[in-house]
């Protein structure tokens, strides 16, 4: 081997471990997260990558300042409540389908569409806005976003804060416009 095949092979190797590097601690980025509290991520707008899958194959990163009000809303179909919980939340949605100000995320914890779409088949569920359903097939995202239950409510504002935070099912037709205006307002749960 020459000196200057040598030199060559040992920038490559230099350069293919530079590589390997930067993409593992690409992969591995993730917002802060607390999981001694009782209570979702924080703050959205800490860097790295929360992923969700569309229907259409691609995917979302959730991290981020959304600009808007933010409701993730994790479900877990076929658990006891969840289609009443979708039918409140749908119902909702409708109601404020106007307000250009509100970004919604349905996720589907555990689940591909083919499962969902015969969930909400069989319990007579449409939803008014399907480009808002996302699924989270491994979990890996709910986990670290912080849903501990299998039914979950998460209303971030603006800047990407948790204002406020449902533990279980929603009261959509009571308070789902209150928690919607603290999170506009900037209020936190912090």
């Amino acid at each position: 081997m020459t000196p200057t095949q040598r030199r060559l092979a040992l920038g490559g190797g230099f350069v293919l471990a530079a590589l390997l590097f930067a993409y593992s601690w690409w992969a591995s980025l993730v917002p802060a997260s607390h999981p001694d509290h009782d209570h979702g991520m924080l703050n959205l707008d800490a860097g790295g990558r929360l992923m969700v899958s569309r229907r259409d194959g691609s995917e979302r990163n959730l991290v981020g300042r959304p600009g808007k009000v933010l409701i993730v809303h994790f479900f877990s179909p076929g658990v006891p409540g969840a289609p009443e919980e979708m039918a409140a939340l749908f119902g909702a949605q409708e109601k404020l389908k106007a307000d250009r100000g509100l970004d919604w995320v349905l996720i589907a914890r555990k689940a591909d569409f083919a499962a969902v779409d015969r969930w909400l088949s069989e319990s007579q569920l449409v939803p008014p806005a399907p480009d808002t359903l996302y699924v989270d097939p491994t979990g890996d995202t709910s986990e670290k976003i912080g849903c501990k239950r299998p039914l979950e409510t998460m209303f971030y504002g603006p800047e990407g804060k948790l204002a406020s935070q449902t533990r279980g099912p929603a009261h959509w037709e009571l308070e789902a416009s209150a928690r919607i205006e603290q999170a506009r307002g900037g209020e936190t749960i912090e």
